[in-house]
């Protein structure tokens, strides 16, 4: 049965603010754009916002998301959107200002229909419409499509959200709790963000949320701190990721000048620098459940510019040492697309996820800072290459290992 979502996004914020409780900021974005991101990893084939007005930062919303590919049906009454919503869809409502954690939706969207969020009633959750005199309402449901038509169908002057609340309950909907007793609630994220204040410190925890085990050993013990120190100053700039592996491919490619013209460390610290780039880039999006537009694009190019320096420094040092050090290179450039062949193949096999100490660009790289620190270049690229073809080999072994137990 197809999911489809339903975001209410016509609360102003309390407290005499200015702005809608959708437009609030988060991670460089909008709670809204942050909700539809949720719903559509929760598995909502589209998305219905119900906006009563349109200010411009919500345009701004719906265009940023409409440029990430996110199509989102705007709805001006409750009327307009249940005619957007199939009979036979299952729907997932969210309360004006409602964020929760991507687990929790989940939980729900496994539920079968008619199910509801509740919270314990507490002097701490006031925003949380209450349902009775022990529990509130978590602001999410999830009902059929028919149930919101047949509630719009007799709303009059009513609220839309009350009036199917209280319809719901009366269906005898599962009560899914947010904050099981045997849990700590702070593992759960769930609030109702009624002002900029109710979302205090929860950048930083979308934050630590985007931590991932990266594949290779410079981005799993080299590049988090650098990512830490960045993101806290990034994440609410609204600082479009792109344009950091944008920043990555081009210091990727201006290392090949610099290696052609002999300079040797500016073109390391080049390609040093662009790894950490490209890895915020990736956190960066990560905390707004967002991907790096153009990111294979762009991390080919930036691949392609390591390579290219790789070369270029095997130039500069066949000028000295010979030009063996140029074959060196290049093997070791042809080895590294052999490589990147085996991995992907291996991949396709479902095989293991190859171990982070073996070669990658970024490893390579990084393996290489040692050997410039001691200024023997030439001892590093023999060291590349070593290191690449062992890697191969072991990668090569596994496909194999792989193919044979599946014939």
């Amino acid at each position: 049965m197809a999911l489809a979502a339903l975001i209410a996004a016509c609360a102003q914020v309390d407290s005499g603010g200015e702005g809608l409780r959708a437009t609030l900021p988060l991670v460089g974005a909008t709670l809204l754009e942050h909700q539809v991101r949720l719903a559509r990893r929760a598995g909502a084939a589209h998305v219905v916002v119900l906006v009563e007005r349109m200010p411009a930062a919500l345009t701004a919303a719906f265009d940023r998301l409409r440029r990430d590919g996110i199509a989102v049906d705007i709805a001006r009454t409750a009327a307009d959107a249940a005619d957007r919503i199939h009979p036979d869809e299952k729907l997932l409502v969210f309360a004006d200002g409602c964020l929760p954690g991507q687990p929790l939706l989940d939980r729900l969207v496994a539920a079968t229909p008619p199910a509801l969020i509740t919270v314990p009633d507490h002097s701490e959750r006031q925003n949380f419409e209450r349902i009775d005199s022990l529990t509130r309402w978590g602001g999410l449901a999830l009902i059929q499509g028919a149930h919101l038509r047949r509630t719009v169908a007799m709303l009059g002057e009513w609220d839309m959200l009350s009036t199917l609340l209280r319809r719901t309950l009366q269906q005898g909907a599962i009560r899914i709790d947010a904050f099981p007793p045997d849990e700590p609630a702070s593992r759960e994220l769930l609030l109702i963000a009624n002002s900029a204040a109710a979302l205090e410190g929860v950048d930083r925890r979308l934050i630590e949320a985007s931590r991932s085990r990266a594949s290779t050993w410079p981005g799993r013990y080299v590049f988090p701190p650098i990512e830490e120190l960045a993101l806290r100053p990034l994440a609410g700039r609204g600082i479009e990721p792109m344009w950091l592996a944008i920043a990555a491919a081009v210091a990727a490619f201006l290392s090949v000048p610099a290696a052609l013209l002999g300079w040797r460390w500016p073109m390391l610290v080049l390609l040093l620098l662009s790894g950490p780039l490209i890895a915020i880039a990736l956190r960066l999006a990560g905390t707004r459940l967002a991907t790096v537009r153009h990111d294979r694009l762009l991390g080919r190019l930036r691949d392609a510019g390591a390579a290219g320096a790789l070369l270029a420094l095997g130039y500069d040092l066949a000028t000295v040492r010979g030009w063996g050090m140029m074959a060196i290179a290049a093997l070791t450039v042809l080895g590294a697309l052999a490589l990147g062949v085996e991995r992907a193949t291996l991949a396709r096999l479902g095989g293991p996820v190859p171990r982070p100490w073996l070669a990658s660009p970024d490893g390579m790289i990084w393996g290489m800072l040692p050997f410039a620190a001691a200024g023997a270049w030439d001892f590093g690229l023999w060291a590349l290459a070593i290191y690449l073809f062992v890697s191969f080999f072991l990668v090569q072994r596994a496909v194999m290992v792989r193919a044979a137990g599946a014939v």
